[in-house]
């Protein structure tokens, strides 16, 4: 999950470079979280809460 955001956000870059200060603070934000989870929960758990969260909001119907 997070290997994907990195390539969508390189891609991004690419095309908007005044973004690389948001996109290194959105990097830091999710690493920080990410290792607080680890911590906490194990790396196991945390990589199951990513994904369950990813389905969660990929199934959720809006409208």
């Amino acid at each position: 999950m997070i290997f994907v955001i990195c390539i969508i956000g390189s891609i991004v870059l690419e095309e908007f470079p005044t973004l690389q200060p948001m996109w290194e603070e959105f990097k830091q934000v999710v690493s920080t979280i990410y290792n607080q989870a680890s911590v906490k929960y194990g790396t196991a758990a945390t990589i199951l809460l990513i994904f369950g969260i990813g389905i969660a909001l990929s199934t959720s119907k809006k409208g």
